[in-house]
């Protein structure tokens, strides 16, 4: 077994009292305490408060990319990726869901992270933007052009790419908050997705018949 080296604790202490207190109202000393360091030792691995912020938002952010190439999502230019989630009756869609979902319902850093975003968001703006980027904007945004790009490749039917794009995120959040304390209800949240997109799906997806 790996032994975790003291960064990585002090890493995971702050995030565990984030997630139930908020940024703000976590102190450098409690991080310490919970860690079992004085204060003084804390800040030879990190200068201040915000650092150890900034440094879980560069940790999420790669955990996050790992799960993508772990379950190699497609990736790269929107025109291949579009055209790879148009391909099979959108398994490829389906799939990028399942994973994304269990990654942030699932995966203890990523929960507890979302926790404290969600929490903070009205006392710190920096949290705020973070969380609606990573939960709003960005994710309507990707799923507004790409179904643009599959609406021009001919794969999805004609229409408002946004409206699209709402209709097809705003379950998907919804379910994330609705199982957020029921984990164990995974089967549950995973099928109510599915069904979803699947709904979804026979809206606005293009078969192709074959002969």
């Amino acid at each position: 077994m790996t032994k975790r080296n003291t960064r990585e604790i002090i890493l995971e202490e702050a995030l565990n009292l984030f997630s139930v207190k908020g940024y703000q109202s976590v102190t450098v000393k409690e991080i310490a305490q919970a860690v079992g360091i004085k204060d003084s030792s804390l800040y030879k691995h990190f200068a201040s408060k915000q650092a150890i912020y900034d440094t879980l938002l560069t940790w999420m952010n790669e955990k996050f990319e790992e799960t993508v190439t772990f379950y190699r999502l497609p990736q790269g230019e929107l025109e291949s990726v579009a055209r790879e989630y148009g391909r099979n009756d959108l398994v490829w869609l389906k799939k990028a869901c399942e994973a994304v979902f269990l990654f942030f319902l699932k995966d203890p850093q990523a929960s507890k992270f979302r926790k404290m975003l969600t929490i903070e968001q009205y006392k710190n703006s920096d949290a705020a933007k973070t969380l609606c980027s990573w939960f709003f904007n960005d994710a309507i945004q990707f799923q507004t052009d790409l179904f643009t790009e599959m609406i021009r490749q001919g794969t999805f039917k004609e229409g408002p790419p946004q409206i699209m794009a709402l209709q097809f995120y705003s379950p998907f959040y919804t379910l994330l908050c609705q199982y957020d304390s029921m984990p164990e209800k995974e089967d549950e949240a995973m099928a109510l997705l599915i069904a979803h997109i699947e709904q979804f799906a026979s809206i606005y997806q293009i078969r192709n018949e074959e002969s």
